[in-house]
C-alpha cells in the first residue's frame, strides 16, 4: 500500500500537535503547582496528586484527540464507534466473496463447458455444412444424369419411331412390290432395227418405272415422286441383240426380281419369247351353257364361275398368265354388273360367250366382251 502526503490534513495535524504539547505542558504546570502547594486530592499525598493530575492531563489530550479526530473524519467515527459492523461487514464481505467466488468457478467451468459444447457445435455445423455441399453437388450430379437420361430417352424414343418406321417397312415391304410382279410388256415385230428396238425397250422401261411408282402409291401415299428403278446392263444389252433382226415376233416382259420395301430401289428383269397369234378380234375364248331358269341360279356367282373357266381356257391355250397373280386380263367393273344384270333378266337356258375384243397373242392380255344367247 502505499501512501502519498499531497492529500493529509496537515493543518489538523499541526493543530492537534500544538493543542497535544499545550495540554501536555498545561498539565505539567498543574501538577507542579499542586505539587509543590501541597494539595491533597481524594486524600492523596501531593506527589501522587501531581501524577494523577499528569495522567488525567494525558487522558484529556486522548480525548480531546479523538473528539477532535471524530469530528473531522468520519472513518475515524467509524473506527471507533462502529468496528464490530464493520467486522461483520468484512466477514459477510468475506462470506460473499467467497461465495461470488464459487459462483465464478462455477460460471467458469459452465463457460468451459459451453466453450466445449460450441467447439462440438461448431465442429458439427462444420460437417453439416460438408454435407450441405455434398448434398448440392449431389443434386447437381443428379440434375445432369437426369437431363442426361431426358437426352437418352428422347434418342431412345426417336431409335424407337425409327424402328417403328423400319419395322412397318419391313412389314409392308412384300406389299409394296412383290417378286414376280409384272410392270410393263410389249411386243417386237420381225425385222426390227437396232434403233427401234432401243427406242420401244427405252418405253418399255419408262412404263415399268410409272408402273411401279403407281403401285408404290396405292400403298403408301407419302412415297417419292421418283422411285428407283435399275435394270441389268449386261441383261440389256443381251436383249437388244435378240430383237435385232429377229425372224419371229417376239414379245418382253419387264418383271420386278424380288420383294420390295418402300425406300429400297427395284430391281426389274426382262423376260422374252415368241409371240403367237392365239385369238383374233371377234374369236370366241371361252363359252358355256346355264339354267338361268333353275330357283337357284345366282347370276353373279354363274358370271364369277364363268371368267375362272376362261382363265383355265385361255392359259391351256398358250396365254402367259401374270406370274404374281395368275390372272390373265381383267373386266371392268360396270361391264360385270352389265352382264350380271342382263343374265338376271334372262329366265330360260343361256350360252355365255366369250370373246376376244381385238388380237391376243401369247404375252396377253386377254381383252374381252360377253354375249348371250338364249
Amino acid at each position: 500500500m502505499n501512501f502519498s502526503g499531497s492529500g493529509a490534513n496537515w493543518f489538523l495535524i499541526l493543530s492537534l500537535i500544538l493543542g497535544s504539547a499545550a495540554l501536555a505542558f498545561l498539565g505539567d504546570v498543574l501538577g507542579f503547582r499542586y505539587g509543590k502547594q501541597r494539595i491533597s486530592i481524594f486524600g492523596l499525598r501531593p506527589k501522587y496528586t501531581s501524577r494523577l493530575i499528569t495522567a488525567i492531563t494525558g487522558g484529556v489530550i486522548t480525548v480531546i484527540v479523538l473528539g477532535v479526530l471524530s469530528a473531522f473524519s468520519q472513518d475515524v467515527r467509524t473506527a471507533l464507534f462502529s468496528m464490530n459492523y464493520i467486522q461483520q461487514q468484512l466477514l459477510d464481505l468475506r462470506l460473499q466473496l467467497n461465495q461470488s467466488q464459487e459462483i465464478a468457478d462455477q460460471a467458469q467451468e459452465a463457460l468451459a463447458e459451453q466453450q466445449a459444447r460450441m467447439q462440438v457445435t461448431t465442429a458439427s455445423l462444420d460437417l453439416a455444412r460438408l454435407d450441405l455441399d455434398s448434398l448440392r453437388n449431389d443434386r447437381l450430379l443428379l440434375e445432369q444424369e437426369k437431363s442426361d437420361l431426358a437426352a437418352s430417352v428422347q434418342g431412345l424414343r426417336d431409335e424407337s419411331e425409327q424402328l417403328k418406321q423400319a419395322l412397318h417397312t419391313m412389314r409392308s415391304g412384300s406389299i409394296a412390290l412383290s417378286a414376280n410382279v409384272l410392270l410393263a410388256q410389249g411386243a417386237f415385230e420381225p425385222g426390227t432395227s437396232e434403233e427401234e428396238a432401243r427406242k420401244g425397250l427405252e418405253d418399255l422401261k419408262q412404263r415399268a418405272r410409272v408402273a411401279a411408282q403407281v403401285r408404290m402409291s396405292e400403298l403408301l401415299p407419302s412415297t417419292p415422286r421418283s422411285v428407283s428403278v435399275t435394270f441389268d446392263p449386261e441383261e440389256e444389252a443381251s436383249l437388244l441383240k435378240r430383237i435385232e433382226d429377229a425372224p419371229d415376233r417376239l414379245y418382253v416382259r419387264a418383271i420386278s426380281r424380288e420383294n420390295v420395301a418402300f425406300g429400297e430401289e427395284v430391281g426389274v428383269r426382262f423376260e422374252v419369247g415368241r409371240s403367237l397369234l392365239l385369238y383374233s378380234d371377234g374369236d370366241v375364248i371361252y363359252r358355256r351353257v346355264y339354267n338361268a331358269q333353275a330357283q337357284d341360279f345366282d347370276a353373279e356367282e354363274a358370271l364369277h364361275s364363268f371368267l375362272r373357266d376362261l382363265k383355265v381356257s385361255a392359259i391351256h391355250e398358250g396365254v402367259l398368265p401374270d406370274p404374281a397373280t395368275n390372272n390373265v386380263g381383267t373386266l371392268r367393273g360396270e361391264e360385270f354388273f352389265d352382264a350380271v344384270e342382263t343374265l338376271r333378266s334372262i329366265h330360260t337356258p343361256v350360252i355365255i360367250n366369250g370373246l376376244a375384243s381385238g388380237d391376243i397373242h401369247t404375252e396377253g392380255p386377254v381383252n374381252l366382251r360377253l354375249s348371250f344367247q338364249e
